[in-house]
Formats: C-alpha cells, sequence, structure tokens
C-alpha cells in the first residue's frame, strides 16, 4: 500500500508571503527624482539645505559690504580683490578700496566699493 505524498511546499510559501506582507507593496517603483541624504535629512530636520551641504552664503549690504559665511580659505586678497575658497567653488570679488574688516573660521566681512561678484 505505497501513498504518493504530494508535496504542499509551494502552498504554505505562498501563503506565508501573502501574510508576511500584507499591507505592503513589495514591487518596485520608479523613483522620478531622488533626494540626496543631506536633502532629505533637511528637510526632516526642517533646516534649509544650504546650513548642512555647507554652501556659502552671500550678504550684500548695497555696493559697500558684503558678509560672506561657509568659506574654507582666503586664495588672494589686495585692495581690488579679494579671492575665497568655497565647498563648492571659487569666489572672486572685484572693486576698489577692499577691506576684510574680519574673519572668523566660517564668515567674513568686506568693505568698500564693489564692482562684482563672480563665482569661478
Amino acid at each position: 500500500m505505497a501513498r504518493s505524498l504530494k508535496s504542499s511546499h509551494k502552498k504554505f510559501k505562498k501563503d506565508a508571503k501573502d501574510t508576511l506582507y500584507s499591507g505592503i507593496d513589495t514591487k518596485k517603483k520608479k523613483v522620478g527624482t531622488r533626494l540626496t541624504c543631506l536633502e532629505e535629512l533637511s528637510n526632516h530636520l526642517n533646516l534649509p539645505a544650504d546650513i548642512l551641504a555647507g554652501a556659502p552664503i552671500i550678504t550684500a549690504t548695497g555696493r559697500n559690504e558684503i558678509c560672506l559665511e561657509n568659506y574654507k580659505g582666503i586664495i588672494e586678497y589686495n585692495s581690488s580683490l579679494v579671492k575665497v575658497q568655497t565647498k563648492a567653488c571659487k569666489i572672486c570679488i572685484e572693486g576698489k578700496e577692499l577691506n576684510i574688516l574680519y574673519f572668523t573660521e566660517d564668515e567674513m566681512r568686506i568693505t568698500g566699493f564693489i564692482k562684482s561678484i563672480n563665482y569661478m
């Protein structure tokens, strides 16, 4: 009396998959635009992305004063040109009688008659 046993492994595997992942969409979706880690973090913390990324922030007050934040170092400095290195690029400030009033590790204030601000 030999009985043939039929494996029910496939049926149990299918039932387990249906119950294990119920409520979760396991199909891969195409993502149109993915956010970078810094963008996701800044959105989650409600902070501007430039703060986390260390982007340079330039605040000009008229044509006589500039406050530059998030810079790495001063490349060149004289009365007609101030060239500064940032994480993203070099910033060149041209003018007359330019003077760096003060600078700290991450901020500097430049005064004088400012003709142009160039990103290189």
